[in-house]
Protein backbone atom coordinates (compact mmCIF):
# COMPACT_ATOMS: atom_id res chain seq x y z
CA UNK A 1 0.00 0.00 0.00
CA UNK A 2 1.01 3.31 -0.84
CA UNK A 3 1.67 6.20 1.32
CA UNK A 4 -1.25 8.08 -0.56
CA UNK A 5 -3.67 5.02 -0.18
CA UNK A 6 -2.75 4.36 3.69
CA UNK A 7 -3.10 8.65 3.93
CA UNK A 8 -6.71 7.85 2.35
CA UNK A 9 -7.67 4.87 4.09
CA UNK A 10 -7.41 6.84 7.35
CA UNK A 11 -8.55 9.95 6.88
CA UNK A 12 -11.14 8.80 4.28
CA UNK A 13 -12.90 7.35 7.49
CA UNK A 14 -12.66 9.84 9.77
CA UNK A 15 -14.08 12.18 7.44
CA UNK A 16 -17.14 10.22 6.89
CA UNK A 17 -17.40 9.94 10.89
CA UNK A 18 -17.46 13.82 10.64
CA UNK A 19 -20.10 14.24 8.05
CA UNK A 20 -22.45 11.85 9.21
CA UNK A 21 -21.96 13.62 12.63
CA UNK A 22 -23.01 16.67 11.21
CA UNK A 23 -25.47 15.79 8.86
CA UNK A 24 -27.36 14.19 12.20
CA UNK A 25 -27.79 17.24 13.23
CA UNK A 26 -28.32 20.00 10.79
CA UNK A 27 -32.09 19.26 10.35
CA UNK A 28 -34.89 18.42 12.37
CA UNK A 29 -36.85 16.16 9.87
CA UNK A 30 -35.74 12.58 10.22
CA UNK A 31 -36.69 11.84 6.80
CA UNK A 32 -34.82 14.83 5.06
CA UNK A 33 -32.17 14.37 7.20
CA UNK A 34 -31.80 10.83 5.42
CA UNK A 35 -31.93 12.44 2.39
CA UNK A 36 -28.91 14.33 3.07
CA UNK A 37 -27.15 11.20 4.27
CA UNK A 38 -27.76 9.54 1.46
CA UNK A 39 -26.69 12.11 -0.85
CA UNK A 40 -23.03 12.76 1.20
CA UNK A 41 -22.50 9.11 2.31
CA UNK A 42 -23.58 7.50 -1.02
CA UNK A 43 -20.13 6.12 -1.91
CA UNK A 44 -16.83 8.86 -2.83
CA UNK A 45 -13.38 9.49 -2.39
CA UNK A 46 -13.62 12.25 -0.47
CA UNK A 47 -11.08 13.69 -2.93
CA UNK A 48 -10.95 16.89 -2.03
CA UNK A 49 -10.91 17.34 1.82
CA UNK A 50 -8.31 14.89 1.86
CA UNK A 51 -6.68 16.86 -0.57
CA UNK A 52 -6.57 19.95 1.71
CA UNK A 53 -5.24 17.33 4.93
CA UNK A 54 -2.40 16.48 2.47
CA UNK A 55 -1.27 19.13 1.90
CA UNK A 56 -1.61 20.33 5.93
CA UNK A 57 0.39 16.77 6.45
CA UNK A 58 3.22 18.13 3.97
CA UNK A 59 4.29 20.80 6.03
CA UNK A 60 4.02 18.73 9.10
CA UNK A 61 0.70 20.44 10.71
CA UNK A 62 -0.97 18.61 13.28
CA UNK A 63 -4.65 17.45 12.00
CA UNK A 64 -7.04 19.18 15.00
CA UNK A 65 -10.38 18.25 15.02
CA UNK A 66 -10.88 21.70 14.23
CA UNK A 67 -9.43 21.40 11.11
CA UNK A 68 -10.93 18.03 9.93
CA UNK A 69 -14.05 19.63 10.58
CA UNK A 70 -13.47 22.69 8.60
CA UNK A 71 -12.06 20.94 5.72
CA UNK A 72 -15.65 18.63 5.42
CA UNK A 73 -17.69 21.96 3.63
CA UNK A 74 -16.15 21.47 0.66
CA UNK A 75 -17.52 17.94 0.50
CA UNK A 76 -21.32 19.52 1.34
CA UNK A 77 -20.48 22.05 -1.83
CA UNK A 78 -19.37 18.87 -3.94
CA UNK A 79 -22.27 16.67 -3.16
CA UNK A 80 -25.29 19.75 -3.71
CA UNK A 81 -23.37 19.97 -6.66
CA UNK A 82 -23.96 16.39 -7.80
CA UNK A 83 -27.75 16.63 -6.44
CA UNK A 84 -28.47 19.02 -8.69
CA UNK A 85 -26.57 18.10 -11.91
CA UNK A 86 -27.97 14.90 -11.59
CA UNK A 87 -31.71 16.96 -12.15
CA UNK A 88 -34.02 16.43 -15.35
CA UNK A 89 -33.46 19.80 -16.07
CA UNK A 90 -29.69 19.69 -15.96
CA UNK A 91 -27.87 16.16 -16.94
CA UNK A 92 -30.92 14.04 -16.41
CA UNK A 93 -29.34 11.37 -14.82
CA UNK A 94 -30.66 8.59 -12.83
CA UNK A 95 -27.88 6.68 -11.12
CA UNK A 96 -25.24 7.79 -9.28
CA UNK A 97 -22.09 5.49 -8.15
CA UNK A 98 -24.30 2.98 -9.26
CA UNK A 99 -27.10 3.88 -6.97
CA UNK A 100 -30.49 5.90 -7.73
CA UNK A 101 -29.86 9.42 -8.21
CA UNK A 102 -31.32 11.61 -5.14
CA UNK A 103 -34.27 12.95 -7.32
CA UNK A 104 -34.93 9.14 -8.62
CA UNK A 105 -35.12 7.78 -5.01
CA UNK A 106 -37.14 10.85 -3.22
CA UNK A 107 -38.51 13.00 -5.92
CA UNK A 108 -37.28 15.98 -7.67
CA UNK A 109 -38.52 18.20 -5.30
CA UNK A 110 -37.07 16.64 -2.15
CA UNK A 111 -33.66 16.80 -4.33
CA UNK A 112 -33.82 20.30 -5.37
CA UNK A 113 -34.27 21.15 -1.61
CA UNK A 114 -31.83 18.56 -0.15
CA UNK A 115 -29.73 20.38 -2.38
CA UNK A 116 -30.62 23.49 -0.79
CA UNK A 117 -29.58 22.77 2.31
CA UNK A 118 -26.26 21.16 1.69
CA UNK A 119 -24.86 24.02 0.08
CA UNK A 120 -25.92 26.36 2.87
CA UNK A 121 -24.84 23.91 5.37
CA UNK A 122 -21.68 24.05 4.29
CA UNK A 123 -21.13 27.51 5.21
CA UNK A 124 -22.31 26.30 8.60
CA UNK A 125 -19.96 23.70 9.28
CA UNK A 126 -17.14 25.93 8.71
CA UNK A 127 -18.80 29.14 11.28
CA UNK A 128 -18.95 25.74 13.82
CA UNK A 129 -15.82 24.41 13.42
CA UNK A 130 -14.54 25.87 16.37
CA UNK A 131 -17.11 24.24 18.44
CA UNK A 132 -15.21 20.99 18.62
CA UNK A 133 -11.94 20.28 20.14
CA UNK A 134 -8.60 22.08 22.71
CA UNK A 135 -9.47 25.79 22.64
CA UNK A 136 -6.01 26.24 22.08
CA UNK A 137 -6.52 24.75 18.72
CA UNK A 138 -8.89 27.00 17.43
CA UNK A 139 -8.37 28.45 14.07
CA UNK A 140 -8.38 31.86 14.10
CA UNK A 141 -11.39 34.16 13.03
CA UNK A 142 -9.73 36.01 10.42
CA UNK A 143 -8.98 32.09 8.54
CA UNK A 144 -12.52 31.42 8.92
CA UNK A 145 -13.65 34.95 7.28
CA UNK A 146 -11.24 33.61 4.63
CA UNK A 147 -12.16 29.88 4.06
CA UNK A 148 -15.81 31.36 3.87
CA UNK A 149 -15.11 33.55 1.06
CA UNK A 150 -12.94 31.66 -1.02
CA UNK A 151 -15.28 28.54 -1.02
CA UNK A 152 -17.88 31.20 -2.29
CA UNK A 153 -16.19 32.39 -4.71
CA UNK A 154 -14.61 29.19 -6.06
CA UNK A 155 -18.41 27.10 -5.73
CA UNK A 156 -20.90 30.34 -7.04
CA UNK A 157 -21.30 32.48 -10.21
CA UNK A 158 -17.30 32.47 -10.94
CA UNK A 159 -16.59 29.28 -10.26
CA UNK A 160 -18.74 26.05 -10.17
CA UNK A 161 -22.13 27.53 -10.89
CA UNK A 162 -20.69 29.57 -14.23
CA UNK A 163 -18.76 26.30 -14.66
CA UNK A 164 -22.19 23.98 -15.12
CA UNK A 165 -23.83 26.77 -16.90
CA UNK A 166 -21.34 26.56 -19.60
CA UNK A 167 -21.66 23.02 -19.94
CA UNK A 168 -25.39 22.93 -20.12
CA UNK A 169 -24.05 24.68 -23.80
CA UNK A 170 -22.47 21.75 -23.91
CA UNK A 171 -24.93 19.25 -25.27
CA UNK A 172 -25.48 18.15 -29.04
CA UNK A 173 -23.11 21.49 -29.47
CA UNK A 174 -19.81 18.58 -30.38
CA UNK A 175 -18.99 20.89 -33.51
CA UNK A 176 -19.35 24.16 -32.53
CA UNK A 177 -17.18 23.61 -28.96
CA UNK A 178 -13.51 24.91 -29.58
CA UNK A 179 -10.89 23.46 -26.62
CA UNK A 180 -9.48 26.54 -25.19
CA UNK A 181 -13.42 27.50 -24.40
CA UNK A 182 -13.72 23.97 -23.15
CA UNK A 183 -10.76 24.22 -20.88
CA UNK A 184 -11.40 27.82 -19.62
CA UNK A 185 -14.69 28.30 -19.27
CA UNK A 186 -16.19 24.59 -18.17
CA UNK A 187 -12.92 22.61 -17.07
CA UNK A 188 -11.07 24.98 -14.93
CA UNK A 189 -14.61 26.42 -13.22
CA UNK A 190 -16.52 23.26 -12.98
CA UNK A 191 -14.04 20.33 -11.75
CA UNK A 192 -10.78 22.35 -10.87
CA UNK A 193 -12.53 25.25 -8.97
CA UNK A 194 -12.96 23.27 -5.91
CA UNK A 195 -9.84 21.60 -6.25
CA UNK A 196 -7.98 24.12 -6.69
CA UNK A 197 -9.45 25.34 -3.79
CA UNK A 198 -8.76 22.25 -1.72
CA UNK A 199 -5.51 22.44 -1.96
CA UNK A 200 -5.16 26.14 -1.76
CA UNK A 201 -6.93 26.58 1.57
CA UNK A 202 -4.43 24.25 2.90
CA UNK A 203 -2.15 27.27 1.99
CA UNK A 204 -3.83 29.61 3.82
CA UNK A 205 -4.42 27.79 6.78
CA UNK A 206 -0.02 27.39 6.80
CA UNK A 207 -0.02 31.37 7.95
CA UNK A 208 -1.66 30.13 11.71
CA UNK A 209 0.26 26.87 11.38
CA UNK A 210 3.44 27.18 9.81
CA UNK A 211 6.06 29.34 11.45
CA UNK A 212 9.13 28.97 9.47
CA UNK A 213 7.52 29.44 6.15
CA UNK A 214 9.58 31.63 3.65
CA UNK A 215 6.69 32.83 2.00
CA UNK A 216 3.88 32.44 2.45
CA UNK A 217 1.77 34.40 -0.17
CA UNK A 218 3.98 32.55 -3.03
CA UNK A 219 3.52 28.95 -1.37
CA UNK A 220 -0.45 29.45 -0.77
CA UNK A 221 -0.77 30.66 -4.52
CA UNK A 222 1.56 27.89 -5.53
CA UNK A 223 -0.54 25.52 -4.22
CA UNK A 224 -4.25 27.19 -5.92
CA UNK A 225 -2.27 26.30 -8.82
CA UNK A 226 -1.15 22.94 -7.82
CA UNK A 227 -4.54 21.93 -6.99
CA UNK A 228 -6.12 24.33 -10.45
CA UNK A 229 -3.77 21.96 -12.66
CA UNK A 230 -4.82 18.51 -10.63
CA UNK A 231 -8.10 19.62 -11.40
CA UNK A 232 -8.05 19.79 -15.05
CA UNK A 233 -5.85 16.75 -15.39
CA UNK A 234 -8.29 14.87 -13.38
CA UNK A 235 -11.59 16.28 -15.30
CA UNK A 236 -9.40 14.97 -18.67
CA UNK A 237 -8.93 11.76 -16.85
CA UNK A 238 -12.67 11.47 -16.01
CA UNK A 239 -13.43 12.03 -19.58
CA UNK A 240 -10.85 9.60 -21.02
CA UNK A 241 -12.66 7.07 -18.84
CA UNK A 242 -16.18 8.39 -20.18
CA UNK A 243 -15.55 8.18 -23.94
CA UNK A 244 -17.79 5.74 -24.85
CA UNK A 245 -20.26 7.47 -22.83
CA UNK A 246 -20.39 10.64 -23.87
CA UNK A 247 -20.13 9.43 -27.57
CA UNK A 248 -23.23 8.23 -27.15
CA UNK A 249 -24.73 11.38 -25.56
CA UNK A 250 -23.09 13.60 -27.86
CA UNK A 251 -21.15 15.50 -24.86
CA UNK A 252 -18.64 17.45 -26.34
CA UNK A 253 -15.71 16.29 -24.11
CA UNK A 254 -12.07 16.88 -24.97
CA UNK A 255 -11.24 12.96 -26.10
CA UNK A 256 -13.89 14.04 -28.76
CA UNK A 257 -12.37 17.54 -29.49
CA UNK A 258 -8.57 16.69 -30.19
CA UNK A 259 -8.95 13.40 -30.20
CA UNK A 260 -7.90 10.50 -27.49
CA UNK A 261 -3.97 10.60 -28.02
CA UNK A 262 -3.98 14.45 -27.61
CA UNK A 263 -6.28 14.22 -24.45
CA UNK A 264 -3.65 11.82 -22.79
CA UNK A 265 -1.06 14.03 -23.84
CA UNK A 266 -3.05 17.52 -22.57
CA UNK A 267 -3.99 15.79 -19.09
CA UNK A 268 0.12 14.54 -18.96
CA UNK A 269 1.24 18.09 -19.38
CA UNK A 270 -1.49 19.46 -16.75
CA UNK A 271 0.27 16.67 -14.30
CA UNK A 272 3.40 17.96 -15.16
CA UNK A 273 2.71 21.89 -14.03
CA UNK A 274 1.15 20.39 -10.71
CA UNK A 275 4.73 18.40 -10.62
CA UNK A 276 6.15 21.84 -11.10
CA UNK A 277 4.42 23.63 -8.76
CA UNK A 278 5.56 22.05 -5.93
CA UNK A 279 9.24 22.06 -7.07
CA UNK A 280 8.91 25.77 -6.92
CA UNK A 281 7.49 24.80 -3.50
CA UNK A 282 10.15 22.59 -2.57
CA UNK A 283 12.75 24.89 -3.16
CA UNK A 284 11.23 27.71 -1.13
CA UNK A 285 10.14 25.81 1.96
CA UNK A 286 12.37 23.72 4.08
CA UNK A 287 9.53 22.45 5.90
CA UNK A 288 7.92 21.08 2.90
CA UNK A 289 7.52 17.43 2.39
CA UNK A 290 6.15 16.94 -1.54
CA UNK A 291 6.25 13.18 -0.94
CA UNK A 292 2.31 12.76 -0.24
CA UNK A 293 1.12 15.46 -2.84
CA UNK A 294 3.53 13.96 -5.40
CA UNK A 295 1.47 10.76 -4.86
CA UNK A 296 -1.60 12.01 -5.06
CA UNK A 297 -1.14 12.92 -8.55
CA UNK A 298 0.12 9.34 -9.53
CA UNK A 299 -3.88 8.40 -8.98
CA UNK A 300 -4.45 9.74 -12.66
CA UNK A 301 -3.43 8.23 -15.55
CA UNK A 302 -3.57 5.30 -17.75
Amino acid sequence: MTKMEQFQEKWHTLIDNQLNRDISVIANDQKFTDMLSYAVLNGGKRLRPILTLAVLDSFGVHISPQLLKLTTAVEWIHSYSLVHDDLPAMDNDLLRRGKPSLHAKFGEDMAILAGDALLTGAFQIIAESNDIGQKDLNISDQLLITVTQQLSLFSGGKGMVIGQVHDMQNHGQRDKILKNWLLDEVYVPKTAALLSFSAGIGGLLLKQFVENLTSYANTSHDLFEFGKNFGLAFQIQDDLDDYEQDNQEDVASLPHIIGLDAARDLRNQFISQAKQCLDLIAKRETCFNRDLLDSFLNIIGD
